[in-house]
């Protein structure tokens, strides 16, 4: 055909240049003989001529070209002859024709039989799925009378072209159902519980009936279960089965706390979405650090690829800091440190006492390692206002030189012997100077908040205990019980005081023990019980800034109270703490937040609990994180009534998961 396109080109070019050749002789001859009367009656009969000729000539090339079209066609005829409803069969595809009004007017066998008396019916009444492909030239999936199928449309045609998938899907949900899952499960306060239970046989006793639970919620769930410690089993089972144990998000971690008098609790990790087992296994470990990390008592699942996923951790972790454990992480932390020449101190953004309490205290104990000069990182700008004028009462211009550094100093003092201690945080994301992390090859961690999606991969050492009520109350037990003599100034004892003072609300939550024997050592030690309480007074301002916001609340249930500023307005990350903290005083209250925007680009969500709603679990929701009583997420870009509204979504979807158990009224 591409041929007969060419010779009928060649053809026209030409006939095209001897008509105009013939005008232009016509012409020449008219000027050079004007006298010559019958040039129009030449011109007529030339052009009478030619046009019979481009006639014919378009006649006999249109002749042709049908002639050749079907001979194309008989050929695919004889290829497909009368079958072609078999090829269709064959690959499961099926037609429908429909006029202007989605009315079908013809369909192929193959459709015919899976979709009785479909002709003379609008296509839409049979199938309302298809609106979405006329309105959208994607191919949609769609299933009808057990059959699944790809539609495509072709909308010039007003063809509708179906394609099988029932088997393919099939399969596919066979492999996704059968696909393998790896868990583990640990006892997490066995070896406390044996302590406490002084009696083997009733300890044993106590064990069993773990260990039935743990099996029977294993048999029940077709999970198979092998123990590997004493403490410990792996769990293996199918996507299908662990979609149903997720569907009671894990309730036999409620069932061993509630069901026994022992005191004993599990944490689960999991880990799917691969089909290695080895791989699966490692990031099921990894999910059961993570779980006993954050306090155990918990579920946490890491699919392949995506972020981790919690469940459960409505209570608060028992603390397990015996002065034997004690002893052992302080020794090892200054082994660490005595690992290299060295020491930079990192606390989070908007550092408050609680973060510049625990880097003084990291300084006196690197200067018992033989460190020559720690450094703290600081910059004004970057600590809470109450803390910045302690700093500067407290310390002079002189002693600030010595124990702190600012970001632009920061390179030139790292080497390849320098670590990074990060104190009361354990996400790189929100250090005091931004990427800090990054720039360190070796770091510690010492925090009290549970871990989040972001982490520090294979530290040097890390303490992240959740129990502790402050990173202060941590590093105290390191100085009291460690091997060593670690002497502490009155200033640093003070400004540690001042963390556990601060983040306990002068130990009205979260308050211990442990918490009340670190308060007595830093007394013992120096600390100024009045210069905390004076530290952490609040000015008229900000008082006065506080009871306005306190009026914006909105109370939720009677028992949940949302606080949220006027978009066009900003507040400091600490006022909406104040905030936050000041609604869980009244009468009633479970769980507070206030909402407010802290900069142009910024929006914050500060949440406080009494201890039964955990809301970390709640602001990891929204991209945050933090402690179960205290926890906080950040937003970019957005309004404080989108904040709101999206909170609001995250009460009313995962408020019961997070302990809430109020018969009421739901968000």
């Amino acid at each position: 055909m591409y041929a007969l396109l060419k010779k009928q080109r060649i053809f026209l070019i030409i006939i095209f240049i001897v008509e105009m050749l013939t005008i232009a002789t016509i012409l020449t001859l008219y000027y050079l003989l004007p006298t010559f009367d019958n040039y129009l009656i030449i011109l007529a009969i030339l052009t009478a001529i030619f046009f019979l000729l481009d006639s014919l000539s378009v006649l006999i090339f249109n002749v042709k070209i049908n002639k050749k079209k079907g001979e194309v066609e008989s050929k695919s005829a004889d290829i497909l002859g009368e079958d072609i409803d078999a090829a269709y069969e064959f690959g499961e595809i099926g037609l429908a024709v429909c006029d202007k009004n989605n009315v079908v007017m013809w369909v192929n066998k193959f459709l015919s039989d899976r979709i009785h008396d479909l002709v003379d019916q609008n296509i839409l009444g049979v199938l309302p799925e298809l609106q979405k492909l006329i309105n959208d030239d994607k191919p949609i999936s769609i299933m009808h009378e057990r059959h699944n199928y790809q539609v495509a449309l072709m909308k010039e045609a007003r063809l509708f072209i179906f394609k099988e998938t029932t088997e393919y899907e099939s399969i596919q949900k066979l492999n996704t159902n059968n696909a393998p899952v790896v868990g583990y499960l640990a006892i997490d306060n066995y070896y406390d519980v044996q302590m406490a239970i002084s009696d083997d046989s009733k300890f044993s006793d106590a064990v069993a009936k773990v260990k039935m639970i743990i099996m029977q919620y294993a048999s029940k769930n077709h999970i198979l279960i092998r123990q590997i410690k004493e403490d410990r089993y792996i769990l293996i089972t199918t996507k299908e089965n662990y979609d149903s144990i997720l569907a009671n998000r894990f309730s036999v971690v409620d069932d061993v706390k509630n069901k026994l008098d022992a005191g004993f609790t599990i944490s689960l990790g999991f880990a799917h979405g691969f089909p290695d087992f080895s791989k699966l296994s490692e990031d099921a470990s990894s999910a059961l650090d993570v779980a006993l990390s954050r306090g155990g008592d918990q579920t946490v699942v890491q699919p392949y690829g995506k972020t981790m996923s919690y469940y459960g951790g409505k209570t608060e972790s028992k603390p397990d800091r015996n002065r034997v454990k004690m002893r052992t992480m302080s020794n090892s932390f200054l082994a660490t440190l005595r690992g290299f020449s060295k020491v930079v101190i990192a606390g989070h953004q908007d550092a408050d006492f609680d973060a510049i309490g625990a880097c003084l205290g990291i300084y006196a104990i690197a200067k018992r390692a033989g460190i020559e000069h720690p450094k703290i990182c600081y910059e004004e700008q970057q600590v809470e206002e109450n803390c910045r004028t302690a700093i500067n009462t407290k310390f002079t211009a002189h002693d600030q030189s010595i124990r702190f550094i600012d970001m632009k100093s920061l390179d030139a003092f790292i080497d390849d012997r320098t670590i990074l201690i990060m104190v009361d945080h354990n996400n790189p994301n929100i250090s005091i100077f931004p990427n800090i992390a990054n720039k360190f090859k070796n770091i510690a961690i010492i925090d009290h908040h549970r871990p989040g999606n972001f982490k520090v991969e294979n530290p040097n050492f890390s303490n992240i205990d959740p129990s502790a009520s402050s990173t202060c109350e941590l590093i105290t037990s390191y100085i009291k019980y460690g091997m060593e003599n670690i002497p502490l100034d009155s200033r640093t004892a003070t400004f540690m005081l001042t963390g556990i003072c601060l983040d306990t609300h002068f130990f009205k939550s979260k308050s211990s023990s442990a918490t009340f024997d670190a308060a007595s050592y830093l007394i013992d030690e120096g600390a100024d019980e009045n210069a905390a309480d004076d530290f952490l007074k609040e000015n008229i301002q900000v008082y006065q800034q506080k009871i306005g916001l306190m009026n914006k609340m909105e109370p939720i249930n009677n028992d949940i109270i949302i606080v949220s500023t006027p978009d066009t307005e900003e507040y400091s990350d600490v006022m909406l703490s104040i905030v936050a903290d000041e609604a869980l005083t009244i009468r009633g209250v479970k769980c507070s937040f206030s909402i407010g925007r802290v900069n142009r680009n910024t929006i914050k969500c500060s949440a406080r609990s009494d201890g039964t709603v955990n809301c970390q679990l709640l602001m990891e929701k929204l991209g945050g994180g933090g402690h179960l009583n205290m926890a906080a997420a950040s937003f970019r870009d957005t309004s404080v009534d989108e904040v709101k509204n999206r909170l609001r979504v995250v009460l009313k979807d995962y408020l019961e998961d997070a302990g809430y158990n109020n018969k009421g009224d739901k968000a």
